[in-house]
């Protein structure tokens, strides 16, 4: 009898383990582990994969995933995989900042990270900086010998890191999942790797959201330049259609080109860092302050101070301007494989800058600077000829939803319309007044769920973005007098 009530007991403790989450993907190779940014144990995995698929037999390259289990049991078989932008970013390392978008999807669908190779966990392409400069924090070329070498160095083969080869390892993924269908989620860059996969691999896209559009055939050495300057303009033309921005900042365009015509000979500022308070003393070039202009104009709730910043720097303080780049040079320098970077752009990008490109940044702000960073740097890395199909948006009866921010300096609503128009079964949905990556703003979420969910545009309300308002420009505090003073 005690015989077989141990063994029925053993029976119930076997059963309660295959039911706990994350059984069945010890099963299937997957670990349990956790990463910052989820509460929750999740599960991890590995596919190993050449590095170079032209050549199976040689080197390989482990593709790291991590998978946030749907929370209910009755789960849908389409998972939404997360691809990262940069490019440089790891998936996996965006978890925290992310996951609250896809609180709601997580219910009945699993969302997976996967770090593309090159980036974080899967063979990342690394160049160490000095944390302590925030020279290089701002604008890693002002090392551009140390980033040349590092780039040289470098002890993968940088050919096999094109966006075009590491679709395929997306693709293991999903066949390593066992699942037939994925949802893509893509943000920046992310959105060139969803819009290759789904070149790729049509018959394995149930759906797809693009935040923030890239496309393939967009260069992006010149882009940067453009883009960065039409966002440049409209802030200015903001200012001057606010009354209080206007009185308090008349000059606000002209303090930008003053600026830049001093950057030409350079000079230098001191400065503390933001974080630790350390002095520091910056040679301003034109480089350097290109980045100090352009990094704020993601978010509009810094680029609301730029009047004030501008101000400030044509005063002799660049304190106020460089706080605000470093507000976000420092959150993406956390998480940013240099190497791998350079790798997809030199290769994808680079040589397909031409001569009209050129002349067309030339006419910016802006100018060349952003060009002759890759132009410099390139040389120093191997790559290999990309297939002309990979710069062709692929025609698709897959169901694609392409958010814009209004004020984006990178990837502005024109590119979004322009692919949703390709894409054919798009819809373009632009939030006037946001910046770089709608889907982390407001309403955004409840779209993206109610988009994924039905696999359709009906019913979906978009309002939410369209009407947000804008920033309003920063005004700094004034002191009230003392009482002996009035």
């Amino acid at each position: 009898m005690r015989l077989i009530q141990s063994l029925l007991l053993l029976a119930i403790v076997i059963g309660l383990a295959a039911c706990r989450p994350g059984a069945s993907a010890r099963a299937d190779g997957l670990q349990p582990c956790r990463l910052p940014g989820v509460e929750r144990e999740i599960r991890c995995g590995t596919v190993t994969v050449p590095e170079n698929p032209d050549a199976p037999g040689g080197r390989t390259v482990d593709i790291h995933f991590a998978v946030v289990p749907a929370v209910a049991r009755n789960a849908q078989p389409d998972p939404v995989f997360i691809l990262a932008g940069g490019p440089g970013q790891a998936a996996s390392r965006v978890i925290g900042q992310t996951m609250a978008v896809f609180a709601e999807l997580n219910a009945r669908r699993d969302i997976v990270f996967i770090d593309q190779r090159g980036t974080g966990r899967s063979n990342a392409l690394d160049c160490p900086d000095d944390e302590d400069s925030l020279a290089v924090a701002l604008d890693p070329s002002q090392h551009m010998e140390r980033l040349k070498r590092c780039l040289g160095d470098l002890r993968s083969d940088t050919r096999q890191y094109a966006t075009w080869i590491a679709v395929g390892d997306y693709d293991a993924v999903r066949r390593k999942l066992g699942v037939d269908r994925v949802n893509l989620w893509g943000g920046s860059y992310g959105t060139r790797v969803a819009i290759e996969y789904l070149r790729q691999f049509p018959q394995q896209v149930r759906t797809a959201v693009l935040d923030g559009v890239a496309p393939p055939d967009m260069v992006l050495p010149a882009s940067f330049s453009i883009d960065a300057d039409a966002a440049l303009t409209a802030l200015a033309a903001a200012c001057k259609a606010d009354a209080r921005c206007r009185e308090r900042y008349p000059d606000f365009e002209t303090r930008i080109d003053a600026l830049l015509s001093r950057a030409e000979a350079g000079f230098d500022a001191d400065v503390a860092h933001p974080l630790t308070g350390q002095k520091q003393t910056l040679h301003v070039d034109r480089r350097l302050l290109a980045s100090l202009l352009r990094i704020p104009l993601y978010v509009p709730t810094l680029a609301s101070v730029m009047p004030y910043a501008l101000a400030s720097a044509g005063a002799g303080d660049f304190q106020p301007l460089v706080a605000l780049s470093a507000a976000v040079s420092g959150r993406v320098r956390e998480n940013f494989a240099l190497g791998m970077h350079f790798a997809v752009i030199c290769a994808e990008d680079l040589p397909r800058l031409s001569a009209k490109e050129r002349a067309d940044t030339a006419r910016t702000r802006f100018g060349s600077t952003f060009a002759d960073v890759y132009s410099e740097a390139c040389p120093a890395l191997a790559t290999r000829p990309v297939p002309d199909t990979f710069y062709q948006v692929p025609r698709s009866e897959v169901p694609v939803l392409v958010l814009s921010g209004g004020l984006d300096p990178a990837t502005p609503p024109r590119h979004g319309a322009a692919v949703a128009q390709r894409l054919g079964n798009a819809r373009h949905v632009e939030a006037p007044f946001l910046g770089h990556g709608v889907s982390t703003q407001a309403c955004a979420a409840r779209l993206i769920t109610r988009f994924v969910r039905n696999a359709s545009f009906k019913e979906l309300d978009t309002d939410c973005l369209e009407k947000l308002p804008a920033s309003t420009f920063f005004e700094p505090m004034q002191l009230a007098a003392p009482e002996s003073a009035k």
